[in-house]
C-alpha cells in the first residue's frame, strides 16, 4: 500500500504543537504586509523592465564564430 509522506504537514503539525504558529490578523501585521507588497511590486516591475531590455539587446547582437 502506498503511503503519502508530506514533510509540510509534519512541519505544520510540529510547529502548532510547539505554539510557534501565529496568525497575522492584527492591524500592524496587515499594514506591514501591504507595505511589503507595494515594495515587491516596484521591484517586480523594475526586474521586468530590465529583463525586457536585456532580451531586446540580446536580439540585436550579431554573433560571429
Amino acid at each position: 500500500m502506498i503511503k503519502k509522506i508530506s514533510k509540510t504537514e509534519e512541519f505544520k503539525a510540529k510547529s502548532k504543537a510547539q505554539n510557534k504558529v501565529s496568525y497575522l490578523i492584527e492591524a500592524n501585521h496587515i499594514s506591514a504586509i501591504s507595505s511589503m507588497n507595494k515594495k515587491l511590486e516596484v521591484v517586480r516591475r523594475e526586474y521586468q523592465v530590465k529583463d525586457r531590455n536585456s532580451q531586446i539587446t540580446a536580439s540585436t547582437v550579431i554573433l560571429t564564430a
